[in-house]
């Protein structure tokens, strides 16, 4: 069974930059592209199908298997729904970064990872794609930030990247504690996929940018970290928000805490 990724397309240049994302994924990837087009109404479903299908045609898609899906529904909640239904194994997904406007599209993306059981490939509009070689992805107190290894982990295999953990540096022993057993957990995966790594800790004052600096200093391809919608122990409230919508224009891999602990091993990419 081949692995299947969706790129939910609203006709923006964001979306174009998904799908030229998407393809770029694919070198490595080998899976077939589910373009999908969700309406709000019956009515626009002809004009919709035609419009999707220009979308598609303009595309570099070569070889590659692709798919175009028409849905009824709303586009930023019924996206990880029908991804789900369609067992797709990754959603590559653009945001806009209109000046003044990324807090709020970063805010739609979070929607769409929060409805959804699937990871989440985010890529800015003005992002550029390019051969993953180094994948940053951190670490914190909760075990359930040691969720997007699996998926960090098996673009790293396919992709031949190095992957490096950052944790926050703590002074509380049993918070030290934590971090180092959650660190722990991914260095033994990332090992069992024979990928290679290094671990960082930053100071946690300022942490987001902190990150983004160390994202620059190691010329970071990749972002991956776990999205929490409550958390006592997050680096901020809206991290992965600031994540997806950072100044470097990097692509942000992600997915919902609370849906993988229910989700457990599917599809062909990540199993």
């Amino acid at each position: 069974m081949s692995a299947n990724i969706i790129i939910p397309v609203d006709f923006t240049k964001a979306a174009e930059k998904a799908a030229e994302f998407a393809i770029g994924l694919n070198s490595e990837l080998h899976a077939k592209l589910t373009f999908l087009h969700i309406i709000d109404n019956e009515n626009d479903r002809l004009t919709a199908t035609a419009s999707l299908s220009t979308f598609v045609s303009n595309l570099s898609l070569g070889s590659i298997e692709s798919e175009q899906m028409i849905m009824k529904g709303k586009f930023l909640e019924d996206i990880g729904k029908i991804a789900d239904a369609s067992n797709a194994d990754l959603v590559v997904m653009g945001t806009h970064g209109e000046r003044g406007m990324q807090k709020v599209f970063g805010s739609f993306a979070l929607k769409v990872v929060e409805s959804s059981k699937r990871p989440l490939f985010i890529v800015q509009e003005e992002s550029e794609f390019r051969n993953i070689k180094t994948i940053i992805q951190t670490i914190d107190l909760e075990k359930e930030s040691v969720q997007i290894v699996r998926y960090a982990a098996a673009l790293a295999e396919r992709f031949k990247a190095k992957v490096l953990l950052v944790g926050g540096k703590h002074d509380d022993s049993d918070f030290k504690a934590k971090v180092n057993t959650n660190m722990l957990f991914c260095i033994d995966q990332l090992k069992e996929k024979g990928v290679d790594f290094e671990f960082h800790f930053l100071e946690r004052k300022n942490f987001d940018d902190n990150l983004i600096a160390f994202c620059k200093e190691k010329n970071a391809d990749l972002l991956a970290a776990t999205h929490y919608q409550s958390t006592f122990y997050a680096f901020s409230d809206k991290f992965v928000q600031h994540l997806i919508m950072n100044e470097l224009h990097i692509p942000i891999l992600t997915v919902e805490s609370t849906q993988t602990t229910k989700t457990g091993q599917f599809g062909a990419m990540f199993g």
